[in-house]
C-alpha cells in the first residue's frame, strides 16, 4: 500500500534552485520536501563560473563567503585574468578587480543540498516521480522492487502539499504539466532552446603553467560563444548557442574550438545538454500554488548563458513570496510575478537585445561590429556579467560589493 505525507511545500529537483528554495523555506519555518531522481553527489554539466552577483546571494542566503568557500574546497579555481577574442584572434587579454570563480558543479550542488538538509529540509534522493497532479499539488513516486529497480505497475508513496515548486531543470516534468493544460505552447519554449557541448581536459595532459585564465571566444558558433574555463585539476572546454541556428553543427564546432586551443592531441569525449536561452514566454505560476524557478522556468541569461545566479534569485523570490503571503495564494502569485517583472525579466530582455546586436546584426557585417565591441567595451561586458553593470545600456549599478580574501 502506498504511504502519504503532507508538506507545506514540495520541491521537485535538488539542484541549485531547489536547494536554495528548500533552505530558505525551512529556515522560515515552512515544512518542505525536496525530491530528486539522482543520488547526490551527481554529475552536472556546466562551466561552473560563479559571478560576483551570485557570490553576493550565497553570502546573503547561506552566510558563505569567498573565504569560507575556499577553505571548504568548494571553489576549484579563481583568477582575475581573462581573455575575450574572436576565434583566438583580435582579442583582449586583461584582468578585473574581482576574480572569476569556478566550481565543480558536482561538488557545489551537493554542498548546497547538504546545506538544505542540515537546516532540516526533508530530502528524498534517487526517487523517480511517476506522476504529478498540479491541481491537487500531489506527487506520486515509483515504487521500487527488492532488487532496486522501478516497479512500473504499482504506485509508490504519495506526497501532497499546499505548494509545489518545479526546480527540475530545462527538461522539467513540472513544466510538462503546464504543456498538458495548454498554459503555453511548447514551440514558444523550443524556439529559445540552446545546445551546449563540453569536454574535459585533465591538467596532467597539459604543459605546466598553461591555461591559467578563462578564455571566451566568438565566431565559433552562431548566436553563442565558446569557452575554456580553468579548474584546479581540469579544463572545462565547451560552447553553446541557439539550437535552431546551429542544427547539426555543435560537435564539429567543438572540434574546431579544441583545435584552435591546440588541445586535440588525442580523441576528445564530448557531452551535451540543453538550456533555455531567451525570454521565458511562459507564466511560471499555476493557480497560485505551482511555481517554476531556475532553468525549469527558462530563467537563464540570453547573452552569457549563466543560470546559476538566476537559479538562486528565483528561488529566493518564490520562497519569500510564499512566506510573506502564506495564507493567500493569489497574493503569493502576484508577489512572485511582480518581483520577476521588476527584478529578473528586465535584465533578461536587455541581455537578449544585446545578444541580437552582437550576434544577429554583427553577423551581417562579418562580425566586424562584434570585434569592435570586444576591443572597446571589454571591461563593461565583464562588469555586466559580474553584476556591477546592468544589461540595459551597460549602466553602473549600486551593487553591494563583497570583500575578497587577498
Amino acid at each position: 500500500m502506498p504511504t502519504s505525507a503532507d508538506y507545506d511545500v514540495i520541491i521537485v529537483g535538488g539542484g541549485i534552485a531547489g536547494s536554495t528554495a528548500g533552505y530558505l523555506l525551512t529556515k522560515l519555518g515552512i515544512k518542505t520536501l525536496i525530491v530528486d531522481k539522482a543520488l547526490f553527489p551527481r554529475k552536472k554539466l556546466c562551466g561552473g563560473m560563479i559571478t560576483l552577483k551570485s557570490l553576493h546571494l550565497i553570502k546573503k542566503i547561506f552566510g558563505e563567503t569567498y573565504s569560507s568557500l575556499k577553505e571548504k574546497n568548494i571553489i576549484s579555481y579563481a583568477t582575475k585574468d581573462f581573455e575575450i577574442n574572436f576565434r583566438m584572434a583580435n582579442g583582449v587579454i586583461s584582468n578585473t578587480e574581482y576574480p572569476f570563480i569556478f566550481v565543480d558543479r558536482t561538488v557545489y550542488d551537493n554542498f548546497l543540498l547538504q546545506k538544505a538538509k542540515d537546516i532540516g529540509t526533508d530530502v528524498l534522493e534517487g526517487q523517480k516521480i511517476k506522476s504529478i497532479d498540479i491541481d491537487e499539488c500531489k506527487v506520486v513516486l515509483f515504487d521500487k522492487k527488492s532488487d532496486g529497480t522501478l516497479d512500473e505497475e504499482s504506485e509508490g508513496r504519495i506526497f501532497e502539499a499546499d505548494f509545489l515548486i518545479g526546480a527540475d531543470g530545462v527538461n522539467s516534468i513540472v513544466r510538462r504539466e503546464f504543456y498538458r493544460k495548454g498554459l503555453f505552447k511548447r514551440k514558444d519554449w523550443e524556439r529559445n532552446v540552446a545546445t551546449t557541448v563540453e569536454t574535459f581536459i585533465d591538467r596532467k595532459d597539459l604543459e605546466k603553467g598553461t591555461f591559467l585564465h578563462p578564455i571566451m571566444s566568438m565566431g565559433i558558433i552562431k548566436y553563442g560563444f565558446a569557452w575554456m574555463f580553468p579548474n584546479k585539476e581540469k579544463l572545462v572546454v565547451g560552447l553553446g548557442g541557439l539550437t535552431r541556428k546551429n542544427r547539426g553543427n555543435f560537435v564539429n564546432a567543438l572540434d574546431d574550438w579544441v583545435s584552435l586551443l591546440n588541445l586535440n592531441s588525442k580523441p576528445i569525449e564530448k557531452e551535451g545538454h540543453l538550456l533555455h536561452y531567451g525570454i521565458p514566454r511562459i507564466k511560471p505560476v499555476y493557480d497560485g500554488k505551482i511555481f517554476l524557478i531556475g532553468d525549469a522556468g527558462g530563467f537563464v541569461c540570453p547573452l552569457t548563458g549563466e543560470g546559476i545566479y538566476l537559479a538562486k534569485k528565483t528561488a529566493e523570490l518564490v520562497a519569500t513570496s510564499i512566506y510573506n503571503n502564506l495564507i493567500d495564494k493569489k497574493s503569493i502569485e502576484k508577489a512572485y510575478l511582480w518581483n520577476l517583472k521588476k527584478i529578473v525579466l528586465p535584465e533578461i530582455k536587455s541581455a537578449k537585445r544585446l545578444r541580437f546586436l552582437c550576434f544577429g546584426v554583427g553577423r551581417l557585417f562579418n562580425y566586424k561590429l562584434l570585434k569592435i565591441l570586444v576591443k572597446r567595451l571589454t571591461k563593461s561586458f565583464i562588469e555586466v556579467s559580474q553584476g556591477q553593470r546592468s544589461f540595459k545600456w551597460l549602466k553602473k549599478r549600486n551593487f553591494d560589493l563583497l570583500e575578497f580574501a587577498k
